[in-house]
């Protein structure tokens, strides 16, 4: 799936009621998570914002709302807090006026994992930090990349880490400190997402990324299929979620979005993720010579 946003975003009518790929598999829409129009009705509830998605794919920010208990909001919030945004450099705007747009996720150690095709939109840098740099949404800090250490075309996923960043003490920011990538806030990896066929139609999935460049949004949808390095899933999700993390019931992550349906509505319609099966299995491979950096990928990893 590209990760593109539109200088200009559309102005096509938008339904009013939120839509998925699958209508029958829909658990949540898409929720503006970090909106700073949701609000608190009482102790056990939330009213947050909803972006609906429309039968041909596009969404409108903040059109709707949906009241869900403050247990499930606050569990949401929290995973969301390990999803970043990827911030476009110029190097990113093309001829046409767009401008390449993705996610990341925190695993701790200042480590995240992407897809490479949001490193590198025309896929020919593997290796280099080139423009990448993440914004947070829960303190609005923008942290550079430091290294890649390993990219995979194939499976469009990429090990990168992050570096610290400054923060200002004061108004005028003449105090100032150097902060990492929060780690309490980072995300665990399921090593083996094995299940038995019947459970994975009632298997609720949880996407989160930056949906159409509008901000962390967060999605569920019922049901999955693994084919090994591949998870087919009908959690809601669109352009600018790529590279974010594909959430199983468990609270870990199963993969690494990659790949939107093609039909965007529909009962023959499905989006992708890498396996992190797959993914662990080729990190480990890749940083066998790099026992420092592998030692920090595995404290991730659940076995």
């Amino acid at each position: 799936m590209k990760a593109l946003l539109l200088i200009g975003l559309m102005t096509a009518n938008l339904y009013a009621s939120p839509l998925s790929i699958v209508p029958d598999k829909l658990v949540t829409p898409f929720l503006d998570i970090f909106s700073t129009s949701n609000k608190q009705l009482s102790a056990e509830k939330m009213e947050v914002r909803v972006s609906p998605y429309n039968k041909n794919g596009e969404i409108s920010k903040g059109a709707s709302k949906l009241e869900m208990p403050m247990d499930q909001y606050l569990k949401a919030r929290k995973q969301a807090s390990a999803v970043l945004r990827m911030i476009p450099s110029e190097s990113y705007a093309n001829a046409d006026g767009m401008i390449y747009m993705g996610t990341a996720f925190h695993i701790g150690e200042n480590l995240v994992l992407t897809n490479q095709h949001v490193l590198s939109p025309d896929r020919s840098n593997k290796s280099e930090c080139g423009g990448f740099q993440l914004y947070s949404n829960t303190t609005s800090e923008i942290f550079p990349c430091k290294k890649v250490h390993y990219c995979n075309e194939e499976n469009d996923v990429c090990l990168i880490e992050m570096g610290a960043t400054k923060r200002c003490l004061n108004f005028l920011c003449t105090k100032k400190e150097m902060v990492e990538l929060k780690q309490g806030e980072a995300l665990k990896l399921k090593a083996t997402p094995m299940m038995s066929y019947e459970n994975m139609d009632s298997q609720v999935m949880t996407c989160i990324g930056n949906t159409m460049g509008l901000g962390i949004h967060y999605s569920q949808g019922r049901g999955l299929r693994n084919s090994g390095d591949r998870i087919y899933f009908f959690a809601p999700l669109r352009t600018g979620n790529s590279g974010g993390p594909l959430i199983g019931e468990d609270g870990l992550v199963w993969g690494v979005v990659k790949l939107e349906s093609q039909l965007k509505v529909g009962s023959e319609a499905y989006n992708v993720a890498a396996s992190m099966e797959k993914v662990i299995s080729l990190m480990r491979e890749q940083l066998s010579n790099d026992k420092v950096t592998l030692e920090k990928f595995n404290k991730a990893v659940v076995d």
